[in-house]
């Protein structure tokens, strides 16, 4: 262990301090309506903060919609693929989704930052996990401006310090969580498939529409 004068604590001594905007390729927003598009238009589902859960789930319930015109005005700004990061930029924060697949149904507004990983310095994996960190989260916080809505700015997102290990250790770290991180995003598809069936369902059931048998 060696003393970091960033951390103002001890670290190992192979890891390193560095400025987020070394371990990040681009970070990338959705846009609002304003005069650009309307929503409630398209069954195209329109994500805001509201849609990114605590524990890195992404809701779409209770999701407004556009059509596919709107979808490509917001896709030139948002351009989210997979293995970005959507980050929720107003408090509180830590509220992150690591997109497993390229997103077809679905887009980002304003609120909703796009972080794509250098993978010369980082993995998807480790940045996911480094933002929804609390040390992260609190001293995010703490950096939060805004008389209405607190969040963080871009470029004091970039100043931020992460702590490095070596590739090959984060490399390895990756190797162990991806498939967990597949995992999860595939159960939760099941789940949410299964809750509008039985959205669907359950009102038959109770005007008699549909029965169970034995």
């Amino acid at each position: 262990m060696v003393w970091s004068d960033d951390a103002k604590k001890e670290i190992p001594a192979s890891w390193n301090s560095t400025k987020m905007s070394d371990a990040i390729e681009g970070i990338r927003t959705g846009l609002n309506p304003r005069d650009n598009f309307k929503l409630g238009s398209g069954t195209i589902k329109y994500i805001t903060v509201k849609n990114l859960r605590s524990d890195g789930i992404l809701d779409f319930s209770g999701c407004d919609t556009i059509d596919e015109t709107a979808r490509a005005i917001v896709h030139r700004r948002s351009d989210v693929c997979t293995g970005d990061i959507l980050f929720a930029s107003i408090a509180p924060l830590g509220r992150c989704h690591l997109v497993q697949e390229l997103p077809q149904d679905w887009d980002i507004n304003e609120s909703v930052f796009s972080i794509r990983c250098n993978k010369a310095t980082v993995t998807p994996e480790y940045l996911y996990m480094h933002l929804q960190s609390e040390a992260f989260v609190k001293e995010s916080t703490a950096c939060s401006t805004g008389s209405v809505f607190k969040g963080i700015r871009i470029n004091t997102l970039l100043d931020s310090r992460v702590f490095l290990p070596p590739m090959q250790v984060i490399e390895k770290f990756s190797q162990q969580t991806k498939p967990l991180f597949s995992l999860q995003y595939k159960l939760n598809k099941e789940i949410q498939a299964l809750t509008q069936l039985r959205d669907w369902l359950l009102p038959m059931l109770m005007n008699g529409q549909a029965t169970v048998s034995d």
